[in-house]
Order: C-alpha cells, then structure tokens, then sequence
C-alpha cells in the first residue's frame, strides 16, 4: 500500500470535492429540466409539485436557478 504524504491527501480530496460539485450541478440542471418538462405537461409549477409532493417554491426554485440552461450531457457515461 503506497504511503501518500498529507499534502497528497488534501489534493485528493479537493479533487474529490470539485468532481462532486460537477455532479451536483449536473443533476440540479437536469432536475430543473425535469420540473420544466412536468410544467408543459401538467401545466403549472404547483401542478407539478403537488404530484410528486414537494413545496411549489423548491419547483419554482430549481427552474429559476437551473432551468434556463440546457443539461450537461450525463458524465456517467463515459
């Protein structure tokens, strides 16, 4: 098992935490483009939100935060 100095670690896990920021963007913008998509079925936010049971403000949220953009391309599958 190779020994990593403590500066290594902490580079490993900066890296880590950059990766997992992406993903979380990732699947923000993806979530708001699911919302957007039940909006045009269902008709409204609060629509939407009733169906799945969540608050209309995280709805309303997600779209106007994540929801102008088009996804990133799924990075699971690379």
């Amino acid at each position: 098992m190779p020994i990593t100095t403590w500066r290594e670690r902490v580079e490993a896990e900066n890296q880590l935490q950059r990766d997992l920021q992406a993903e979380m963007s990732a699947s923000a913008r993806r979530r708001a483009a699911a919302f957007v998509e039940g909006v045009a079925e269902l008709g409204s936010k609060s629509a939407v939100a009733r169906e799945i049971g969540i608050d209309v403000s995280a709805v309303r949220k997600s779209i106007r935060e994540y929801g102008t953009t088009p996804p990133a391309p799924d990075s699971t599958n690379k």
